[in-house]
């Protein structure tokens, strides 16, 4: 992109970068941010704050993954990609074990759970781009504050390879099932209990404009950066309905710095960056990673495992609306959830047979679970050491 003699941005600029978001690949890597809650192993009620977070983890990590601390104090690794899903995992579990140890040091603990039942969600990490999303959030969307502060996910990545519309649209085909087989969320009040991904529901209420679906063709994902109402304008909290395009079409305009904070404050399912993110997935623990990592690359990279993915996903209309509310609770997702697990399986026995083995195990344990205590549901999902 470029900038106009005044130093404003366009929306060519807006559609050029938007077209550079679906970036070809000559070959596939993935890659991962893995989030944690935090909690004091003694006290689960007890808030543990982002200084202390960041304080705990600071250090090099042995498989080269890089420490952020997220605003309610969650713990979050981003990974390097890696050119398969083995490699990958293995990553994962050796940084993690890095940091269950330095937690473990200060008694606290690394929790795999979408969303945290027990604590409210507070921020405490005072950095000016969570600062004006709390202020935007607070003015139209509680669900926002508990998204920033109470929320953990599993953020698989993995490049588009040579033909990114297809791979776009087979991603669209398969998000309900890694909602509904990667749901790690039960409660959020520690006294309503599903199967759903209460994680998911929490950003699906928390801005439509920017955490609805994007469309599942490519050429509309301009639109939806358009369309999108502005978070933050020249350093402020942007609380009307000001949207990219009518700000473009204003006396006033953005610059390109703007308009890619812009872009980054958008949080679809799924979300072109260049590479392909999904964000639809729970924090999970190890043997949930292996079998989301597996499942993912199976299913995007093995084209004859995809096309029978989508099949088995094309005649359900409404699937992900159903994911959402119920999970593997209703019967239709969890057939087609455990046939998609089995298809990825399938396809990875040959070259990645301990990935395989990974989401057939995960797969037999998907079965609805009889409620539980927050405490219970908090604990029961700690890292191993």
């Amino acid at each position: 992109m470029h900038e106009d003699v005044r130093g404003c941005a366009t929306i060519a600029d807006v559609r050029a970068a938007a077209d550079a978001a679906f970036q070809p690949s000559d070959h596939v890597r993935i890659g991962a941010e893995v989030e944690w809650l935090v909690y004091r192993r003694d006290d689960l009620t007890s808030p543990v704050t982002a200084d202390e977070t960041a304080s705990t983890a600071a250090g090099e990590l042995p498989a080269g993954g890089v420490i952020t601390i997220e605003p309610g104090g969650q713990l979050e690794v981003s990974t390097r990609p890696f050119d398969s899903p083995d490699l990958l995992v293995d990553a994962i579990a050796t940084d993690a074990a890095t940091l269950v140890e330095r937690f473990a040091r200060r008694e606290l603990v690394l929790v795999n759970l979408g969303y945290d039942p027990i604590r409210p969600p507070t921020r405490t990490l005072d950095v000016a781009r969570y600062i004006e999303m709390d202020r935007y959030f607070r003015a139209r969307s509680p669900a926002g504050v508990q998204m920033m502060n109470a929320t953990a996910s599993l953020q698989l990545n993995i490049d588009f390879g040579s033909d990114p519309e297809k791979t776009w649209r087979c991603a669209h085909s398969i998000a309900p099932i890694l909602l509904a087989a990667f749901a790690n969320s039960p409660t959020a009040d520690g006294r309503t209990f599903s199967t759903a991904s209460r994680r998911q529901l929490v950003w699906e209420a928390t801005d439509p404009c920017r955490t609805a679906f994007a469309p599942s063709d490519p050429n509309a994902w301009v639109d939806y950066v358009l369309d999108a109402q502005v978070m933050t304008r020249h350093g402020r909290a942007q609380v009307d309905d000001l949207t990219m395009r009518a700000w473009l079409a204003s006396n006033d305009l953005p610059t390109l710095v703007e308009v890619d904070f812009h872009a980054t404050t958008l949080f679809p399912p799924l979300r072109p960056r260049g590479f392909l993110e999904l964000r639809m997935i729970d924090a999970v623990p190890p043997l949930g990673r292996t079998a989301a990592i597996g499942t993912v690359w199976a299913l995007l990279t093995d084209e004859a495992a995809g096309a029978l993915a989508a099949a088995a996903v094309a005649p359900h209309r409404g699937l992900w609306e159903r994911s959402l509310e119920y999970g593997i609770g209703h019967p239709q997702v969890a057939t087609t959830t455990s046939d998609c697990l089995s298809i990825a399986a399938d396809a990875l026995e040959l070259r990645h047979p301990d990935v395989a083995d990974g989401c057939r195990a995960w797969s037999s344990s998907l079965t609805p679970a009889a409620a539980a205590s927050a405490d219970a549901v908090v604990t029961g999902m700690i890292e191993p050491a």
